[in-house]
């Protein structure tokens, strides 16, 4: 137990219950908030930040990919079109993350989005507004124009459609490259993207973006090399427990709206649990989980500021 308290993983593991918390305070926005949080918390630079962020995000969607899986909304004809740019385009995105993540400016072009997202969130819970422009949109329409315009169409029958192949790569070359760089933000704008540039019916858009993303936020985050050690596995594995927790409890209490089934949220929790334990177990007790200097030293053993 003091090995827990004064390690720093309950910073890690308060964070996820925030996490948790604010998907449900102002719904699905909550989750890719993880980013900003983790940086301002902990003091983690954007080449930790964003590839954690990600895995986390990855591990919350599979039980919502499932069920778009079951419910016949993803069209894999699509998706692997896309896939075949993300993948490729991931070596690359790693590569120029490392890069710019070592500036210094980077850091406020990382957060400035996250920080719309959430003003963004709070004025639609407020008073809702159109997220996408109108199909009789003149731009909508004339973007359409363009893409039916490409050589080298290739046939969607799940879809109905044709799109250019080469398009199809080219957008899943550039969300290679916004995942890299921006994490879940990038990741958010899958589905509202099939539908504008390419007129993808609604719920198959959000049904096939939803694959695409959890495919490639795990790509992206396993890339970055970052999870292959143990410390930061186990950074990754506090922050999921505490919003597996969250998840559970708030499955008790919430009779409508819930995040997922209670009997997910347990299986979430005794997964992640026995994972942690097999992690934890396999490294030495001195191992701390914490080594940076948080700007939050008030929080003394919760940041891994032993007594």
């Amino acid at each position: 137990m003091e090995n827990i308290l004064f390690s720093g993983a309950v910073i890690f593991l308060l964070i996820g219950v925030i996490s948790g918390g604010l998907t449900s305070a102002i719904g699905n926005a909550g989750a890719y908030l993880l980013v900003p949080l983790l940086m301002l918390a902990t003091g983690i630079t954007p080449d930790i930040a964003v590839p954690l962020a990600l895995a986390h995000l990855a591990a919350l969607m599979i039980p919502r990919m499932v069920g778009q899986w079951q419910a016949g909304n993803v069209d894999l004809k699509l998706m692997l079109w896309i896939l075949a740019g993300f993948l490729p385009g991931s070596l690359l995105a790693g590569k120029l993350a490392a890069f710019i993540h070592g500036f210094f400016w980077f850091v406020p072009v990382l957060l400035l989005p996250y920080l719309a997202l959430l003003v963004g969130t709070i004025i639609y819970n407020r008073k809702p507004f159109r997220l996408l422009p109108a199909p009789n949109n003149l731009y909508r329409k004339k973007i359409l124009i363009m893409v039916k315009g490409f050589p080298g169409q290739v046939t969607l029958p799940f879809s109905g459609m044709s799109l250019p192949a080469v398009l199809l790569i080219t957008l899943g070359g550039v969300l290679a490259v916004a995942t890299s760089l921006w994490g879940p933000l990038a990741v958010l704008l899958i589905s509202p993207l099939l539908i504008v540039l390419m007129d993808i019916p609604v719920m198959v858009a959000v049904g096939t973006g939803l694959v695409i993303g959890v495919v490639g936020a795990l790509v992206s985050s396993f890339s970055s090399g970052v999870l292959l050690y143990p410390l930061t596995l186990q950074m990754l594995l506090w922050l999921f427990l505490g919003t597996a927790l969250t998840v559970l409890c708030l499955s008790f209490l919430q009779r409508k709206n819930k995040a997922c089934p209670t009997s997910v949220a347990i299986l979430m929790v005794v997964i992640t649990s026995v994972t942690l334990w097999a992690v934890s177990a396999s490294q030495p007790p001195s191992l701390l989980l914490l080594h940076y200097q948080l700007p939050l030293q008030l929080l003394g053993w919760f940041g891994g500021v032993p007594s």
